[in-house]
């Protein structure tokens, strides 16, 4: 589903990324963990082709992305990716089925397919009676569970998720990685998560340790 070639990144004389490689199969859920500033973050933007590599290679779905231009990147981007972060970003003045919808707006899909979608979605996630609350009236943990609808309605891929268990409690926490789980199951769905919590890591089918820019883990 997606593969990695030696990919580096720098910023200035400093060496964020070093000859990472890579390999992530379909419905796997993969998990890379590492110290605060260690380049997670970095690391996923190159993944998700929101920042590109000093060097190296990444194949998605086997295309050499990079070698896209902009506007072919953007459009495979929004067609076979799907994006989870901390800070939920939803859109204040939006429902929670709008906020999903966006993405396959952007895509062109029609107002009531996108609807219908989403719909399916909410109720997938457990959140179908909050379908017309603005962000401001969800918990942290249903407008978690919204941001993860939002990456999934363009039926992408793979979902890239940075830290997306990070402002919740424990038990929020657990709800959403079983919900990941039980969306890898349903949907046959790929997912490479960046956390800082190695008891969730622990859960995932692989875990990467990314430190001194290098990555390890298990194969």
């Amino acid at each position: 589903m997606l593969s990695t070639k030696n990919i580096c990144k720098r910023h200035g004389n400093l060496t964020i990324i070093k000859d990472v490689s890579l390999v992530v199969n379909q419905q796997e859920i993969v998990s890379i963990v590492g110290a605060s500033g260690a380049g997670k973050t970095t690391l996923l933007q190159i993944l998700g082709t929101l920042d590109k590599p000093d060097s190296g290679e990444v194949l998605i779905k086997n295309t050499d992305v990079f070698k896209l231009n902009a506007s072919q990147l953007a459009s495979f981007r929004n067609q076979n990716l799907g994006f989870v972060f901390q800070f939920h970003h939803l859109l204040p003045e939006f429902t929670a089925l709008e906020n999903i919808c966006i993405p396959a707006w952007i895509k062109g899909t029609s107002k009531l397919e996108s609807k219908i979608k989403a719909e399916k979605l909410l109720e997938l996630l457990q959140i179908k009676d909050r379908a017309t609350h603005r962000p401001s009236q969800l918990s942290g943990g249903e407008q978690q569970r919204v941001a993860i609808a939002r990456a999934l309605i363009n039926e992408p891929a793979i979902v890239l998720a940075d830290e997306p268990t990070g402002n919740l409690d424990s038990e929020n926490s657990h709800a959403i990685f079983n919900m990941i789980n039980a969306l890898r199951e349903q949907l046959q769905q790929t997912f490479i998560l960046v956390t800082h919590n190695e008891e969730l890591a622990s859960l995932c089918d692989r875990t990467y340790t990314l430190a001194d820019g290098q990555l390890t883990g298990n194969d």
